[in-house]
């Protein structure tokens, strides 16, 4: 059976939250979907210095999710100068845990 898209994006953003975390890199809040219906991501940087970062999820391929997912990460630690090793880790964690494969509904068969 299919895993719905929510439990993706939490599954997928609960790893790299942890991967990124375990790195020494600020670790945003993720939602989703977005406010603002024609975006499908957005920041918020919030007055205690953390940043929200909304996703849209559902109705889009999951490797542009999973995509936004990353330059969220990077988007909040934008202070840091190599901002590229930050996503080269996030895009291994995905490949490694196999975040970025979808699992297929079974096609039932003909009767």
């Amino acid at each position: 059976m299919a895993e719905s898209k929510s439990f993706l994006f939490a599954n997928a953003v609960r790893a790299l939250s942890a991967a990124a975390r375990g790195a020494g890199y600020e670790v945003p809040s993720f939602k989703g979907p977005p406010n603002l219906g024609e975006h499908s991501r957005t920041l918020k940087r919030n007055s205690d210095g953390s940043v929200t970062i909304s996703v849209v999820f559902r109705g889009r391929a999951w490797l542009s999710t999973l995509s936004d997912i990353v330059e969220g990460f990077v988007v909040a630690n934008s202070h840091l100068e190599k901002a590229h090793e930050l996503r080269d880790m996030l895009w291994s964690v995905i490949e490694e845990s196999d975040l970025s494969i979808i699992a297929a509904a079974p096609v039932p068969s003909a009767a």
